[in-house]
């Protein structure tokens, strides 16, 4: 299978005592067996003699201790590499997931990346356990099968072809396996999205009874009765090729204890290969155990790869950045960016339209609700690749040789953005610096930084705002880039950011991008840019209109 194929590639120099141990348990389960089926031999084991046997007592004391300390240290080596390459598995999404183009990974979805990274980790987990009983239980089974031939050629010959048809049957009922999972792992991403729904709205769904009926059983109880089903269905799928299994081994006990006697003749041989009959038996019953498992862990790798695969598409070709980049100007030409509904429609597109900004200055960009200023800012600072368009950057285009280089003139808040909860990529700022920031934006009673992070991120939206706010401050560069940033904010706040906090942060050098819908504060700007249905339609500077 799969899992097994990766985890032996993946186990390196591990694979030899890897073996070891598998041979270890494998041999040591045959050792019982041929210890224990010596002991029904009358023959073999000395008639009806008093005296104990006390060289079988010490060989099967050893094969026993073979078998328990090949199957401890064989797991602990499957758990070490399953984890190993899980620990490689993540760093690769984490790399990834970093390069890539921000438009596509967005349109990709993160809920997909998390879902599957997560979900499939467990499994995979959980399959390093089961796995080596599972394959130790198959040699044991093979091996055991070889020791009939010792005992009787036609009880070998009986229970190779069981295992025959058994293994042909199996795989034809796992046909439909894989079909059943991926249909499965579907319906359990579409059932916890709904239900991320009922979690990260709860707020509204408790101010609003008939939304959280609706939610919960026009929604979610018909999903979770999908996933149910799915799951069974799955579940019954595998399951198939264990009853399938169960039943021909079953069938071989009862053709060597009813049918083969009068073929056999001796009544020794008869109970030695009912008792190695019953010992593969119990093995089978463990290989049935692992088979589900490993069954789930190849599908889990199958996912983790396509998702791999796919992150690997949106990867963006860039070059790493450098440090200590300025400008002067930065003049956009005509950029256009689109995004698609599920069937590839167009839903919406900003521009083409132009866009420029100079050192030092208060740029504004105003406009409704939808006509393209947060999408414009994505574009203007390339987290978006514009479809057409280009990008001067004191006169040289922007392309995938500095784009990097580009990107690190921003320091950004948009209204999407995410709080961390601490100064990633920032070590060196003192603990001092950045509480008198906070004070100073006026949420030092509600957060601190301490020891490296800060002590509460669980603010209201306003505050929220300010801390991010306050994490790109520091961040020092020369671009800072606000998107509604005033909004959510008490207007004693607000009435200072825009009359006292955007002039010093001018004073100080900084050139300042705001998205703003509050005209009364208009005048702050050294421009302002009016954006309606994706295009810049009116210009203002200096309150005169162009």
């Amino acid at each position: 299978m799969k899992f097994l194929k990766l985890v032996w590639q993946a186990a390196g120099v591990r694979r030899l005592k890897l073996a070891i141990a598998l041979m270890g348990s494998t041999f040591g389960m045959i050792g019982v067996l041929v210890v224990v089926s010596q002991v029904l031999d009358p023959e073999g084991h000395g008639g009806d003699s008093k005296v104990p046997d006390l060289f079988g007592l010490f060989l099967f004391v050893t094969a026993a201790f073979s078998v328990i300390l090949g199957n401890a240290i064989g797991q602990r080596l499957s758990v070490a590499i399953v984890e190993d390459l899980l620990d490689r598995i993540r760093r690769d999404y984490a790399d990834l997931v970093r390069r890539s183009d921000y438009g596509r990974f967005e349109a990709f979805g993160g809920t997909r990346v998390y879902d599957t990274l997560t979900r499939n980790s467990q499994t995979l987990t959980e399959a390093a356990i089961m796995s080596i009983h599972g394959v130790a239980a198959f040699g044991a089974l093979a091996l055991g099968g070889l020791y009939t031939l010792i005992i009787s050629p036609l009880v070998f010959a009986v229970i190779i072809g069981v295992i025959i048809v058994s293994t042909f049957f199996f795989r034809l009922t796992q046909r439909q396996s894989h079909l059943a999972l991926t249909q499965t792992s579907e319906r359990q991403t579409a059932f916890f999205s709904l239900f991320r729904h009922l979690i990260d709205g709860f707020k509204e769904v408790k101010l609003h009874n008939p939304r959280g009926e609706s939610i919960e059983h026009e929604h979610l109880d018909p999903a979770s009765a999908e996933l149910r089903d799915s799951q069974i269905f799955a579940a019954v799928q595998i399951n198939r090729g264990v009853s399938v299994s169960y039943f021909s081994f079953y069938l071989m006990l009862a053709t060597i204890a009813f049918v083969l006697p009068p073929f056999v003749g001796e009544h020794g041989i008869i109970v030695q290969s009912l008792y190695v009959a019953i010992f593969m038996l119990s093995v089978v019953e463990i290989i049935l155990k692992a088979v589900p498992i490993i069954t789930r862990a190849s599908f889990a790798i199958d996912e983790l790869n396509a998702v791999e695969q796919s992150l690997r598409e949106v990867v963006s070709n860039e070059r790493a950045p450098t440090s200590g980049v300025e400008f002067e100007r930065i003049e956009a030409q005509d950029l256009m960016y689109s995004y698609f509904d599920p069937d590839g429609a167009r839903s919406f597109t900003m521009g083409p339209t132009g866009l420029d900004l100079n050192r030092g200055e208060v740029l504004f960009i105003v406009g409704g609700n939808g006509s393209g200023k947060s999408t414009l800012m994505k574009a203007f600072t390339r987290l978006y690749e514009p479809e057409s368009g280009m990008i001067l950057w004191d006169g040289n285009p922007v392309d995938s040789n500095n784009v990097t280089d580009y990107r690190t003139l921003f320091s950004s808040v948009f209204s999407d953005f995410h709080l961390f909860d601490r100064l990633y990529g920032l070590p060196e700022i003192e603990e001092k610096t950045v509480n008198d920031l906070l004070d100073d934006l006026g949420i030092a009673h509600k957060t601190r930084y301490r020891d490296g992070v800060f002590t509460n991120t669980n603010l209201s939206t306003g505050q929220r705002k300010r801390l991010a706010l306050a994490v790109a401050l520091l961040e020092n560069r020369p671009i800072l880039l606000l998107d509604e940033l005033g909004a959510d904010q008490d207007p004693e706040f607000r009435k200072r950011f825009y009359n006292e906090l955007i002039p010093s942060w001018k004073k100080e050098g900084r050139t300042l991008v705001i998205v703003s819908h509050e005209d009364q504060y208009f005048h702050v700007a050294d421009r302002t840019i009016v954006l309606s249905d994706g295009q810049a339609a009116v210009k203002r500077q200096n309150g005169e209109t162009t």
